[in-house]
């Protein structure tokens, strides 16, 4: 598209059987030996019909506005990890939460909106992913976040922690939903424009309007983006939604001639290894600082072979979405897409160990 933008991809998987619900102990708010943390849940909101709020007892729990939870469920015995938002801003003082929509089909979301209730366990791995926004307090500057539906989750977070810790900034926030009963944090926007005034700009829209409505009425494509937006100067976009609303996002704003380092995406989608041709032919894998030679396995991930030798990389969801395992490397490999890997850090040498199949010799440099 001719756009260098920060593009960050958030995963969810094909549907499994249903996972087993974990109960309290006095350990909820520790990271258990795997590393992962056990978060209470202390309230569940119904936000609209198909979208809850899960509230998470966990005092201390350390994230960045714009950051997902990897939750993680045991399911016949294998793992099974998603990602989902936190909705909170860690300004607010409030308890964080992540707010789930169910997805048909999705075995986790069904199961958080069918089973999980106050007093469960919810295991995560920590709060990951880039999708954030810097919290400078001396900045002034205007943001402009577009939203289509669920992808509001981050947005929210994001846009609530940039105008309590930034007091010269101001937001406008466009926001499409199917229709007005799935707006999610409908009421809380409403709250946050009394709290910040004029530093706030909503801009809801809606595909099917009902009685009483006076939003805009129509899908968020470029035309719309162009229309609601074309005479305002903003310093950088926040955009987050269906890929058919981002791509129409996007080609809006690259017809203006928005510079690629000022457009920051996050697409709920999943790297497919099924629909990936991983070479079929073992890899030679070379950790530069240990000087250990491994040899992955036809049709393992980096990460996996690393796993399987003993070797600690980092990590997080293991699907493409938080760039938690992002590695340097040299030589070749075949990645899994779409993953949240930018153009720039390919170009720069740089791959997702989780998505990554090795092709031929690969040195991973700085493990």
């Amino acid at each position: 598209m001719g756009l260098a933008m920060a593009s960050f991809t958030r995963i969810f998987s094909p549907p499994a059987a249903a996972p087993v619900l974990c109960r309290p102990n006095r350990r909820w708010a520790r990271p258990s030996p795997g590393g992962l943390l056990r978060l209470v849940v202390a309230k569940v909101i119904d936000e609209t019909p198909n979208a809850k709020t899960f509230v998470l007892d966990a005092p201390g729990l350390d994230y960045s506005a714009g950051q997902h939870l990897t939750i993680v469920a045991k399911v016949d015995g294998k793992e099974h990890r998603r990602c989902y938002s936190l909705s909170t801003s860690p300004l607010a003082g409030s308890q964080p939460a992540i707010t789930v929509k169910r997805v048909e089909g999705g075995t986790l979301s069904s199961w958080l909106h069918d089973r999980v209730r106050a007093g469960d366990v919810l295991r995560a791995a920590p709060a990951a992913g880039r999708f954030t926004i810097d919290a400078d307090h001396a900045a002034s500057r205007h943001v402009a976040m577009v939203a289509g539906g669920v992808g509001i989750t981050p947005l929210i977070s994001m846009f609530e922690t940039l105008l309590r810790s930034q007091k010269q900034s101001r937001v406008t926030l466009l926001y499409g939903s199917r229709c007005q009963d799935e707006i999610i944090f409908r009421s809380r926007i409403d709250a946050m424009q009394k709290l910040f005034g004029r530093r706030l700009d909503v801009i809801l829209a809606v595909d099917e309007a009902g009685p009483g409505w006076n939003g805009l009425t129509g899908p968020i494509d470029a035309a719309r983006v162009a229309a609601v937006l074309r005479d305002r100067d903003v310093d950088s976009w926040y955009v987050c939604g269906p890929g058919p609303m981002m791509n129409g996002v996007v080609g809006a704003l690259e017809a203006r001639g928005v510079a690629g380092d000022r457009i920051h995406l996050e697409r709920f989608q999943y790297a497919e290894s099924s629909t990936t041709a991983a070479p079929t032919t073992a890899a030679t894998l070379v950790f530069g600082a240990s000087a250990k030679t491994v040899i992955a396995k036809p049709g393992a991930t980096l990460l996996e072979a690393a796993d399987a030798a003993g070797i600690t990389l980092p990590s997080s969801c293991r699907m493409g979405g938080c760039g938690a395992c992002k590695i340097r490397i040299d030589g070749n490999v075949v990645a899994a897409e779409p993953n949240c890997l930018t153009p720039a850090e390919r170009a720069d040498g740089y791959a997702l160990a989780c998505c990554s199949f090795g092709d031929g010799r690969v040195v991973i440099r700085d493990f």
